[in-house]
């Protein structure tokens, strides 16, 4: 999902250094900041992460192993949220200090 749209942004695919701790954490992490403002709660900063990472590995693997069958479909689902997983806990830390910030408490109200 995000290598697509950074495909269709860009027209060429990015490195994957700069896809998954530049442009990734950027676009999620402003997604889960918004979310958090709408909500005003600040752990549904953790879900909207987590869920938006879970939807790009199962979108990436049934799009690259889809006539494998489910056991690798199953497999690599989970390896590939593995190696995404230093970027998300990323994610969550930069987006997590913003929704923290005093600003955000007094300004947007979020607990």
């Amino acid at each position: 999902m995000f290598r697509d749209m950074a495909f269709y942004m860009f027209g060429k695919p990015l490195d994957s250094f700069v896809q998954l701790f530049i442009f990734e954490p950027i676009v999620i992490g402003i997604l889960a900041i918004l979310i958090a403002m709408i909500t005003k709660r600040s752990w549904t900063v953790f879900v909207t992460i987590i869920a938006l990472n879970i939807i790009d590995n199962f979108l990436l693997v049934n799009y690259q192993f889809s006539g494998q069958g489910f056991g690798t479909i199953f497999t690599q689902n989970i390896v590939f949220f593995f190696e995404k997983f230093f970027s998300m806990f990323y994610e969550i830390i930069i987006a997590y200090i913003i929704v923290k910030l005093p600003i955000m408490h007094s300004k947007f109200k979020i607990a």
